[in-house]
């Protein structure tokens, strides 16, 4: 239920990256937080007493206000599932973070569960709401570059031994994580692939685990083909040293995009501009563009008010099952040696 200042009520079950997502929801002016849950007892009251939400040890109680609207579901990957159906089944509109879930029957369990609830379901990929990478977003497709030819998306992170032995040690299984650094982290360029370049026709990839003891990988190279004929490149590991701070996870993130087409070319570093080249009348395209909205809180909060609200930065249920069946690709692939055509069955 809306609530009488037209803002949209918003819970949040999870609070380790849920954390920082309360925050980025008081950026929202359409959205605000009403509770929060997570089954640590202390993290859960803490948080809802520096927001000025209430607070729930079991989410199913939450579930039963009805001055929530939407529910973020920040929890680990493959137990999105069971949690986001449950969302539905109230009668709440389910956002989840990263991927949508682990397996396309995992995923289309929760499409299926929303369209039979009759609600509304999109997942979180933070870096569509970047200027800079908005703004190569619009170039694209106002067909600033033409016929594009390659493009290259690295994503290289540090993640100690520490970091998958956390929390219960679920990062970096099969079971609970999906996979490793391309499933959990190098996803955010996978999304961002696709969003950018269109749909993928082949990948050809290796995996491996090079620096820590987990059951996934800790490294993966892709080489694709796109539906559009151009070529592209995809490298996601979490044994890259850094210097970039971090607070969490201990180790920073480093993301380089570089691609052109036949007027102009682009590098994007950690979300900003580093070059930015066109040749004669295109010269002046903008290296950053403000997003339609800030966050992906006020996306959705737009969405709920206007059922025909449409947005290149909100990822609906197809686009995100899309980034997951890539990412699954290039699983395949690597695991048989060979090259995957798209889109899985």
């Amino acid at each position: 239920m809306v609530s009488s200042d037209g803002r949209v009520g918003f819970g949040i079950i999870g609070l380790g990256i849920g954390l920082s997502r309360c925050e980025m929801l008081q950026e929202a002016p359409e959205a605000r937080l009403v509770a929060v849950s997570d089954l640590v007892k202390d993290k859960a009251r803490a948080t809802a007493e520096k927001f000025g939400a209430d607070w729930y040890t079991d989410y199913h109680k939450m579930l039963e206000r009805p001055d929530i609207d939407v529910v973020g579901v920040y929890t680990p990957s493959g137990l999105h599932r069971d949690i986001a159906l449950d969302v539905a089944k109230a009668g709440k509109h389910v956002l989840t973070t990263k991927p949508m879930e682990i397996s396309f029957e995992r995923a289309d369990a929760i499409i299926d569960g929303c369209k039979k609830a009759g609600v509304k379901l999109a997942t979180e990929f933070a870096v569509r709401y970047s200027p800079y990478n908005y703004a190569l977003y619009r170039a694209i497709n106002d067909g600033k570059f033409g016929k594009m030819v390659l493009a290259q998306f690295d994503y290289k992170c540090y993640r100690d031994q520490a970091y998958y032995e956390s929390n219960g040690g679920w990062r970096g299984t099969w079971k609970i994580d999906g996979g490793g650094a391309i499933m959990n982290q190098t996803i955010h360029s996978v999304d961002q692939m696709l969003w950018l370049m269109g749909d993928v026709d082949t990948v050809t990839a290796k995996c491996g685990t090079y620096t820590h003891t987990i059951e996934t990988e800790d490294t993966g190279v892709a080489l694709l083909t796109f539906k559009s004929g151009a070529m592209g490149t995809l490298v996601g590991t979490t044994t890259f040293h850094n210097d970039r701070p971090f607070k969490n996870y201990g180790g920073g993130v480093t993301q380089r995009v570089e691609m052109n087409g036949e007027h102009g070319s682009v590098t994007l570093i950690d979300n900003k501009t580093a070059m930015w080249k066109f040749a004669g009348a295109d010269s002046d395209v903008p290296s950053q563009l403000q997003p339609p909205a800030v966050n992906i809180f006020q996306d959705y909060a737009r969405w709920i008010l206007d059922d025909s609200y449409s947005s290149p930065t909100l990822a609906k249920a197809e686009e995100a099952r899309k980034t997951l069946g890539l990412v699954l690709a290039v699983y395949e692939s690597a695991r048989t040696g060979g090259t995957v055509t798209l889109p899985l069955a």
